[in-house]
């Protein structure tokens, strides 16, 4: 064996033990909207390409970011709620700024379509999350958001889990 095939298998071993803990932080951070360093969805789609799960690993990998995401995302609609537009400030490495055009944009999308804004914002990949500052300052009910934001974002992380693995079994 050389050098390279076993550095590969060992960057591989790796991968498959601290991936799925990895994906969960990752994705409870996107979904707080906070540390969106790099594009999360392309590393979900890497990792599924790299991991080439079975049909109930990739359900589960859909499952576990769609939960992590939910959660991030309840903690901004959360604090929302407690401090209104001001929890932008308290957050870390945020890059949205509650006069933009785009927080404008989000917000008029809200008061205007109420549930169906929240589930079509966190289908759209640059708008994802932050309707859920207008949502908690509406005092929109809590329930009803977490159903929009579950079953968007399940639909969302689904596709990119399903587009890799139909390139690998069209490859193979």
């Amino acid at each position: 064996m050389s050098t390279t095939t076993a550095l590969l298998e060992s960057v591989l071993a790796v991968v498959h033990l601290v991936g799925m803990p990895a994906l969960f932080v990752i994705f409870v951070l996107k979904g707080a909207l906070i540390g969106k360093v790099f594009p999360t969805s392309v590393f979900l789609s890497g990792y599924v390409a790299v991991i080439g799960p079975t049909y109930w690993g990739a359900v589960t990998i859909v499952v576990l970011v769609t939960v992590a995401h939910v959660l991030g995302q309840g903690a901004i609609f959360a604090g929302s709620r407690r401090y209104g537009k001001d929890v932008l400030s308290m957050l870390p490495y945020l890059p949205f700024d509650p006069a933009s055009q785009t927080f404008q944009r989000v917000e008029q999308w809200f008061h205007q379509y109420g549930g169906v804004a929240v589930f079509v914002t966190n289908v759209i990949p640059w708008s994802r999350g932050l309707i859920a500052i207008p949502a908690g300052v509406s005092s929109y009910p809590s329930g009803r958001y977490l159903v929009h934001v579950g079953t968007s974002t399940l639909l969302y992380h689904a596709v990119y889990v399903a587009v890799p693995l139909v390139g690998l079994a069209l490859f193979a």
